[in-house]
């Protein structure tokens, strides 16, 4: 280890090694992807099961929306579970926030698995079901927020923004995971018996990879630059975190806000409705669905790493701006070729339309981060994303639902392009962070 002073008053650090910063991103990644897993599998879960074993008496379009509602219920929690683990995160430390949030979202998951369902308890079950989906959502809320500010407090200047993507990737690969698991399901399980009691099976398996997730935690240090705070007294000085930032930085957090908008809504109309939509409205087969899903989760990754080395060599803002730029660009195509109805065009359309959303997503953790000074950074960061899920992925799948209802497919498309002209406007009004100190 070496330690850097700064000559302008900044914080002195001590500098990892190469070796010890990718390590530390692996470990967001490893423990991301799982905290992903667990969430998702329920969103996917809920589409296709927990209609009809959790609210039988509703027709299928009511059933499906109650489901949904279980889901959106996350994103209610996840701004409270957000901001409580911020402020700890910000008072205590990165590390153990992200232990105890790894820590209740695995005994969350593991609940679902083991629920009776509406046929067993009655009323009770959908009850426990979202107050389950409630525990979820709070210790997600925490997650990401420590998840990038470890990998890029870490990470040398030149390499910040691809290795704090490994946190984003996680984000990725635990959707492809949980796809993955309930693709071999579906392969290997007629549907009834998966529909009765085969779906638990993946909420079970989160145990195991629990583990595997807290051991790595518990191996990795604490962030060298919110030690460097905590001895300059900068992080002890600030009681009540997320005031500091609402009080010395509304703007950036409004703006931040709007900025991650379409990062959580384009992701969850693809993932999301697209999947409820192919398996509905389209008759696609269920495993058909999900392979798509499968393929389209690996070229949101590319999208992913290759705007992470653009955003290292040529800034944030113009990696982020490319990625909506390429929203832009594929939203009519893709759902052009989604609509046909054939499977593999749909998993064309969706695939191409998931590469730009990677895109967007891959430098919106390193560029949040990099807003906001060493004491409030975690606060700040979990405030624009957690309001900017609110405004985009909580309510996406209802807004194309009503859309898709009310007027067509190209309805859902305009919508995805008028928040993501608001996300590029946002963007382009803060500006560039690359030359920011985090040590501040």
């Amino acid at each position: 280890m070496t330690r850097t002073g700064t000559s302008d008053g900044g914080l002195d650090s001590r500098t990892p090694t190469p070796a010890e910063a990718s390590r530390v991103a692996k470990a967001a990644f490893i423990g991301t992807t799982i905290e992903w897993y667990d969430f998702y599998i329920y969103a996917s879960t809920a589409t296709l099961v927990f209609g009809t074993q959790f609210f039988p008496a509703m027709s299928p379009v009511a059933a499906t929306l109650a489901s949904f509602a279980t889901i959106a219920v996350a994103f209610i929690a996840r701004p409270i579970g957000g901001l409580i683990f911020a402020h700890y995160g910000d008072r205590v430390g990165r590390k153990t926030t992200l232990i105890a949030s790894l820590l209740l979202m695995g005994a969350s998951t593991v609940l679902v698995g083991v629920l009776p369902t509406y046929a067993t308890a009655g009323a009770l079950a959908p009850i426990l079901l979202v107050v389950l989906r409630f525990v979820q959502g709070a210790a997600v809320g925490g997650e990401w927020g420590g998840a990038v500010l470890m990998a890029t407090e870490f990470a040398p200047p030149d390499r910040r923004a691809r290795l704090s993507s490994w946190a984003q990737q996680g984000v990725t690969a635990g959707l492809a995971l949980s796809t993955a698991v309930l693709l071999v399901v579906t392969l290997l399980v007629p549907h009834q018996t998966y529909v009765e009691w085969v779906w638990r099976l993946p909420f079970l398996s989160s145990a195991v990879l629990i583990v595997v997730g807290l051991v790595m935690r518990l191996r990795i240090d604490e962030s060298p630059i919110f030690e460097a705070g905590k001895k300059a007294g900068g992080t002890t000085g600030t009681r009540l975190p997320i005031a500091t930032v609402l009080r010395e930085a509304r703007r950036t957090v409004a703006l931040a806000t709007l900025a991650y908008v379409t990062v959580s809504a384009t992701f969850y109309v693809a993932f999301v409705f697209l999947l409820s939509h192919a398996t509905g409205p389209l008759k696609i087969d269920q495993a058909a669905a999900l392979t798509a899903v499968l393929v389209s989760a690996g070229s949101y990754s590319i999208g992913l790493r290759l705007s992470a080395g653009i955003a290292d060599k040529r800034g944030r803002r113009t990696a982020l701006l490319l990625g909506f730029g390429g929203i832009l660009v594929i939203v009519f195509p893709a759902i052009a070729l989604i609509e046909t109805g054939s499977p593999i065009l749909f998993a064309v359309g969706l695939a191409i339309l998931a590469f730009p959303v990677g895109c967007a997503y891959a430098p919106i953790g390193v560029y949040f981060a990099e807003l906001f000074p060493t004491a409030t950074r975690y606060s700040g960061i979990t405030a624009a994303n957690q309001a900017g899920s609110l405004l985009g992925a909580a309510v996406a799948p209802f807004i194309a639902i009503a859309l898709f209802g009310a007027v067509g497919m190209y309805a859902v498309g305009a919508y995805v392009v008028l928040v993501t002209v608001i996300s590029a406007v946002a963007v382009w009004i803060l500006g560039e962070t690359r030359h920011l100190e985090l040590e501040r």
